[in-house]
């Protein structure tokens, strides 16, 4: 069975994407069968990762019945990475369809991915939910189907903020929907040297959370990370020497120790 990850936050802007795409590529490249499943409707791993919307249906056609969970498939240049896109949104009732049916069933997710293993189209390892900001009714499908959840938090006043009010909705959502969910760790993103009050930020959450609560790798703010969407593929394809990508190439080697066994002899 696969461990199922959600990247999660209230505020966009954090790093959920290229979280999720750089984790999925690092550890799909040491041989774990990976699904990254795009959740934003901005269809943010499209760009990340160079692939065309057009090309095949998405998370939204599967939950709104239009197709099974493998016809949303797209293969990547990774044997052993897939990504489910999220769809073609041009229209403004799409995303309300998809919304509405998240909003009606909220194990819509979970069901899709029981289909999916189901169907042994793909069976991976490793599920990444990328999530879109905010608590909504697609970020709560996401965490009834998730076993833990990645919450970035940017090294800036306003991500902290958020924080405890995000770990109040994943303790509201546990409850009602998931009473397995976990929380995989904190992850700090857009970590700065250079800059005192960023320094602050990260001392306060060592300060202030249980030390298994906060990854040990802190993702730097480095253009490369940024710039590496231009071009459609993971900062670690790119430059894997570069400093944003060894500190995600560390964060995969993190979650790669917490897989379950038989992923770690795949």
């Amino acid at each position: 069975m696969a461990k199922k990850v959600a990247v999660v936050s209230i505020k966009g802007g954090v790093g959920k994407t290229t979280t999720s795409i750089n984790v999925a590529a690092y550890v799909a490249a040491m041989g774990v069968r990976v699904l990254l499943i795009d959740l934003d409707p901005q269809n943010g791993c499209m760009f990340g990762m160079g692939l065309d919307v057009r090309e095949g249906y998405g998370v939204k056609d599967v939950v709104l019945g239009r197709v099974e969970p493998a016809a949303a498939l797209t293969q990547t240049n990774r044997p052993e990475l897939r990504v489910m896109m999220a769809g073609d949104f041009s229209s403004v009732d799409e995303l309300e369809d998809f919304t509405r049916e998240c909003d009606r069933n909220p194990y819509c997710l979970a069901q899709m991915l029981e289909r999916l293993q189901e169907s042994r189209a793909f069976l991976p390892d490793l599920v990444l939910f990328d999530g879109p900001a905010g608590v909504t009714p697609i970020t709560v499908a996401a965490l009834a189907a998730a076993d833990s959840i990645i919450l970035p938090v940017q090294c800036e006043p306003l991500s902290l903020r958020t924080l405890p009010q995000m770990l109040r909705s994943v303790a509201k959502i546990k409850a009602k929907y998931n009473q397995g969910l976990e929380v995989e760790g904190i992850l700090l993103t857009m970590y700065d040297v250079k800059h005192e009050a960023k320094l602050g930020i990260a001392a306060q959450i060592w300060d202030n959370f249980p030390t298994e609560l906060v990854f040990e790798t802190v993702i730097p703010r480095q253009e490369q990370l940024v710039e590496s969407f231009a071009v459609g593929a993971p900062a670690i394809d790119i430059s894997s020497r570069s400093v944003g990508a060894q500190a995600y190439i560390q964060l995969g080697r993190e979650l790669i120790m917490r897989l379950p066994e038989p992923a770690l002899t795949n």
